[in-house]
């Protein structure tokens, strides 16, 4: 009896095929690095052609930038995390802080490829990726509110420089993130707590000084 061969339908409503191609660039990231993102692999493993991509992203650019967002937006919500579960009735400036740190280095740990997108070449040059550039501020922004309210509680310096010290943060545990990343420094995994604590404590008991 004859054979009906179906082409397969595919498998993707058309809501859904951002997220899966956003999904398939996350997994080519971790297996080959930034260097070894192109668009038509990540539909390949999306399961559609490749110039059913361009239905959602314009370019390279732009899928890699959503790469990038959902990058910050994991680490922002392990932050959320980390210091919703600390504390609420003693809060301690230093430790929120140094709990902020701490996961900022173990998701670059985690995630090394996306990490080096995120904080690579600014993806976001031209200003074309909004979501991109607002889910860094509300990263950045949690930093900062945790300096504002340790300075309101005078667990920090009083005279500290709100915007200066964010910035001085930042810069120290992205560096220190990068610097695990780039095995510029080697750290066990089992001891990567216990030496960002000491690494950036540095950084942060100097805002505790009057």
């Amino acid at each position: 009896m004859p054979v009906s061969i179906r082409k397969p339908r595919n498998r993707y409503h058309h809501g859904d095929l951002r997220r899966a191609l956003v999904t398939a660039t996350l997994q080519i990231l971790e297996d080959h690095g930034p260097e070894g993102f192109t668009l038509r692999e990540a539909a390949r493993r999306a399961g559609v052609e490749h110039h059913s991509a361009y239905r959602h992203f314009a370019d390279s650019a732009a899928i890699l930038a959503a790469a990038a967002t959902a990058g910050y937006a994991e680490l922002r919500d392990a932050v959320a995390g980390t210091l919703d579960g600390m504390l609420d009735d003693d809060p301690d400036a230093v430790e929120r802080l140094l709990a902020i740190a701490r996961e900022y280095v173990a998701f670059a740990v985690r995630r090394p490829a996306l990490y080096r997108l995120m904080t690579g070449p600014r993806l976001n040059e031209s200003a074309r990726f909004e979501e991109l550039e607002e889910v860094i501020g509300q990263a950045y922004a949690r930093v900062q509110a945790e300096i504002t309210s340790g300075i309101a509680a005078r667990q920090l310096d009083r005279d500290l420089d709100v915007v200066e010290a964010t910035l001085t943060l930042w810069a120290a545990l992205h560096g220190l993130a990068s610097l695990v990343v780039m095995r510029r420094i080697k750290v066990r995994r089992d001891q990567l707590a216990a030496f960002t604590n000491r690494v950036v404590g540095h950084t942060i008991r100097g805002f505790t000084r009057g």
